[in-house]
Order: C-alpha cells, then sequence, then structure tokens
C-alpha cells in the first residue's frame, strides 16, 4: 500500500474536478459582481441585517468577492434593504475582522490568504506565524490508538499504538485547517501530555523525542467539503478546499502519516523552478483520475 493512498479520515468530503465553478481563483479579476436580486424572508424572526451578513458570509467564502466588495449602493438595489440594514451587517463582518472601511476607497476584504511554497519541509504553525498572524489549535483527539490499516505502512504489527493528534488549525480567529497526524508510538509518546493549542508539533518532537523528518512526500488534491469538515472549519458545506496527504521519514524509517484540509479560499500553494539550474529531488506531478 503506498503511503498517501490510506485516508483516516472520515471522507465526507468530494474530490473535485479540476474545473468547478465553486472554487476560488484570482482570474475572476474582470467578471462583473451578481447583481441578480435576492431576496431575504421578511416573515423569517431573523433580523434582514442578519440574513443579510449570513449571505454576504456565503459569497465570500466562495470567492466571489475576489476581485471587489460590493458597495453599499448595490447592496441596497441588490437585497432591496435599508441602508441601515447594509451598514450593520458590514460593521459585523468588520467585527469580525472579514473586511475592512476605508474612507473614499470603500469597503475591502481583508488579506486571508495564506501562501505555500511547495517543495520543502514546512511547518503550517511556523508559516502562519511568520506571516504575522497568531497560529492557534483546537485539539479534537490526543491519544494513543491502534490502527490496523496504518500499521503495514510502517512495517509495525496492528497490535502497535500510534500516537494520534486530530486539530483545528486558526489564523488568528480564522479557521485554516483540520489536521490528522499518525506517529508510532515508539517514537511519540512523550507527545501525550503536550498542550498543543500554540506550538509546532514538530518542535515538540524534536525537543521531547529526539527525532524529526528529514524527507517526505505530499499528495494534494482539490475537494468539496462534507458537512462535518464544513462545521469545523466555519463554512458552507459547497466550499472547496485541499486535501492533502503527507508521509515523513527519518532516513528510510517512515515517521509519520498526516492528513490535512484546508479552506482553498484561505491558502494557496506556490511552486517555483529555474531551468538554469538542475533538478532536484522535489517533483511535482500530476495525476488524471
Amino acid at each position: 500500500m503506498s503511503a498517501l493512498h490510506y485516508n483516516a479520515m472520515s471522507k465526507n468530503y468530494k474530490i473535485m474536478p479540476f474545473v468547478n465553478a465553486n472554487f476560488p481563483t484570482f482570474f475572476a479579476l474582470d467578471l462583473k459582481l451578481n447583481t441578480i436580486g435576492v431576496k431575504l424572508d421578511r416573515d423569517s424572526p431573523l433580523p434582514l441585517w442578519a440574513q443579510l451578513l449570513d449571505d454576504l458570509k456565503a459569497r465570500i467564502a466562495s470567492g466571489e468577492f475576489v476581485s471587489r466588495f460590493p458597495t453599499d449602493k448595490e447592496m441596497i438595489e441588490q437585497y432591496s434593504v435599508s441602508r441601515q440594514t447594509v451598514r450593520e451587517a458590514v460593521r459585523r463582518l468588520e467585527q469580525d475582522g472579514v473586511v475592512v472601511r476605508h474612507r473614499g476607497r470603500g469597503t475591502v476584504l481583508t488579506e486571508t490568504r495564506f501562501e505555500q511554497q511547495l517543495g520543502t519541509l514546512y511547518s503550517l504553525f511556523r508559516e502562519l506565524e511568520k506571516s504575522g498572524r497568531h497560529q492557534s489549535s483546537k485539539v479534537l483527539i490526543q491519544e494513543s490508538v491502534r490502527n490496523a490499516e496504518l500499521a503495514p505502512m510502517f512495517h509495525l504489527r496492528e497490535t502497535d499504538e500510534f500516537f494520534h493528534l486530530e486539530r483545528v488549525r486558526y489564523a488568528d480567529t480564522l479557521e485554516v485547517a483540520i489536521d490528522n497526524v499518525f506517529i508510532p508510538m515508539k517514537y511519540a509518546s512523550p507527545l501525550l501530555d503536550v498542550n498543543f493549542e500554540h506550538t509546532a508539533l514538530y518542535d515538540e518532537l524534536e525537543k521531547l523525542c529526539h527525532i524529526c523528518p528529514t524527507k517526505g512526500e505530499e499528495r494534494l488534491s482539490p475537494i468539496i467539503l462534507g458537512d462535518t469538515e464544513s462545521k469545523l472549519l466555519g463554512t458552507e458545506s459547497t466550499l472547496a478546499a485541499y486535501l492533502i496527504l503527507r508521509s515523513t521519514f527519518v532516513g528510510d524509517q517512515m515517521l509519520e502519516y498526516r492528513e490535512t484540509i484546508i479552506r482553498g479560499d484561505r491558502y494557496c500553494f506556490i511552486s517555483s523552478f529555474d531551468t538554469s539550474k538542475p533538478t532536484t529531488s522535489s517533483n511535482i506531478s500530476a495525476e488524471i483520475n
């Protein structure tokens, strides 16, 4: 079994085709904003500003406002609501750090997309902190488990145990990723007592277990989030995301298996190349399924 073909998560998500209208893209800069009238439910006990807020959040999550955020006038016309309703909804977005109002420039989205260079052994914790954001985690699972499907990948017996860590990763208050990690307990037993709310797994692994990855490989696929992942990431179930399967090694010995789901609207991956330099061991390949 390939180290990158096992899937330990619940598979609520769907593998996404290469072209999908819901996938956020930077190539929509010349597209006009959707101006089709949106009807809010005036019989609902939910205030109009709250309904407008929910709809704007859904449109932001889908990548609709990549080029620009609509003006108050456009939203008043589109939703058939008062200026006060629009201002209250936008005020709530600003309060949550989603948008910023500038005098003379209007309302703009805050920068919530993070970049990651491919071909390197990176730490999500370090990359988010490097961007100036406070990285934190909500730990969902931190325990010792047995996994009969994973064991053969590590050349272990079915009765051997793994350190299993599942977290929701945040940049400031923004949900960025769901992380599932499995490491053989023979390497990672001290990690059971670590507080992973604000620390990097590899730092703790090196500090407490005196071991760290020397090489690894990843498989990155676009997916559509399922209900479970959507709730954890605080978004709509139709949002596109990345599924990253990672295996790391110490020499030829497998050290870690990891599955990470990253919100597609908050992360992008960068690959650089230089034809004047010899090819390195970092290869990027495409698969046709």
